[in-house]
């Protein structure tokens, strides 16, 4: 996907994804967080900023231990959007970027789901 975020707003978005990763790249002004998403078949999604002027997040965990989103905001603002990630944990992830893409990184297929669709591992 391109910059598609526009068609991805709302209120849950990323609702219960679990966050796995965040990679900066400080150089190339890149940040990549990995998210899971929460229903089988379970997906791993890239979230892909790229123009990246700000990027923060906090590791208090004020509510407690956890590494859920309970929601994201993106914003447009000229020709930068801001995004700020409440985790279940209270903490947030709060970026200012110039444009995302939103990629599927692989399928995580559950033993029911390996039944139904026939796969059979070595």
């Amino acid at each position: 996907m391109s910059d598609l975020l526009e068609h991805l707003e709302g209120a849950g978005l990323f609702h219960d994804f679990e966050l796995r990763d965040i990679t900066v790249d400080y150089r190339n002004k890149q940040v990549v967080l990995q998210l899971k998403s929460p229903s089988p078949p379970m997906l791993v999604h890239e979230l892909k900023l790229f123009g990246v002027q700000r990027f923060q997040v906090g590791i208090e965990e004020p509510w407690g231990k956890g590494f859920y989103v309970v929601g994201t905001d993106i914003e447009q603002g000229g020709s930068t959007r801001s995004m700020e990630m409440q985790l279940n944990s209270g903490d947030l992830v709060t970026a200012i970027f110039e444009r995302a893409e939103f990629v599927i990184l692989e399928t995580i297929l559950s033993d029911i789901d390996k039944a139904i669709y026939g796969i059979v591992e070595d």
